[in-house]
């Protein structure tokens, strides 16, 4: 199985939405440093486990209007049996776990990657996204 967390790491760009507002980090940018360091500390005991949820592209996209959320892109599809262009992580700061939602051919849709923070939370993470 794809190790997520690992593959979050090879992201070329980073876009931060933000209440509708999307702000794009590139590889080599402060910003994108520190959201990628934050990554790093919130999933570094993660389990990643099998996601009971999949994403349906309209819900995905109307929330994403709403709320802050980090979207990982890629140069290329990844994924191997789950592939993807992107992830998409809502930031819920108190969250133990969380959904990572896979956009393939433009569209948020089907089975998501999930990680299990075993204890800890998204508040690194959230935090970074805050600052940036």
């Amino acid at each position: 199985m794809t190790d997520v967390r690992q593959e979050v790491m090879q992201a070329e760009e980073i876009i931060l939405h933000r209440d509708g507002e999307a702000v794009c980090l590139h590889r080599g940018e402060a910003g994108f440093a520190r959201i990628m360091a934050a990554w790093e500390e919130t999933t570094k005991d993660a389990l990643q486990m099998p996601a009971f949820g999949v994403s349906l592209d309209s819900l995905t996209r109307e929330r994403m209007q709403k709320t802050v959320c980090l979207e990982f892109c890629f140069s290329g599809v990844r994924g191997g049996e789950l592939p993807f262009l992107r992830l998409l992580v809502f930031c819920e700061p108190a969250a133990m776990g969380f959904n990572l939602e896979r956009q393939t051919e433009g569209r948020y849709q089907g089975r998501c990657y999930y990680l299990d923070l075993r204890g800890g939370t998204m508040r690194p993470l959230c935090d970074a996204a805050e600052q940036v």
